[in-house]
């Protein structure tokens, strides 16, 4: 593999935590070529797709429980309206903003 030609220098400053997790990850590799690897690999990780129901509510419960009054609010219309609605629209319904 031919090197590539660099032009672009960035300085990161990571904490003491995110630097020994970037060392666990690296593999004996240089912390460069790892912070490299994980942009490559950012990059070919394919979108993902929406959340299925039960990941939203996990996510609104997770939001409401830092307190997030919005997603509170989501989370629980989602709950109490659970069996009046059809799950094709759940999420949408969930996720409407009131004028």
């Amino acid at each position: 593999m031919t090197p590539r030609k660099r032009e672009e220098r960035l300085t990161v400053r990571l904490s003491a935590e995110e630097a020994a997790r970037l060392d666990e990850m690296r593999s004996g590799g240089t912390r460069q070529a790892a912070i490299r690897a994980l942009i490559c690999e950012a990059r070919a990780t394919p979108p993902r797709q929406d959340p299925t129901y039960d990941e939203a509510l996990h996510i609104l419960a997770a939001m409401a429980r830092e307190g997030r009054v919005a997603a509170a609010v989501a989370l629980e219309r989602a709950l109490r309206d659970r069996d009046d609605t059809s799950l094709d629209g759940e999420l949408e319904r969930i996720l409407r903003v009131d004028p």
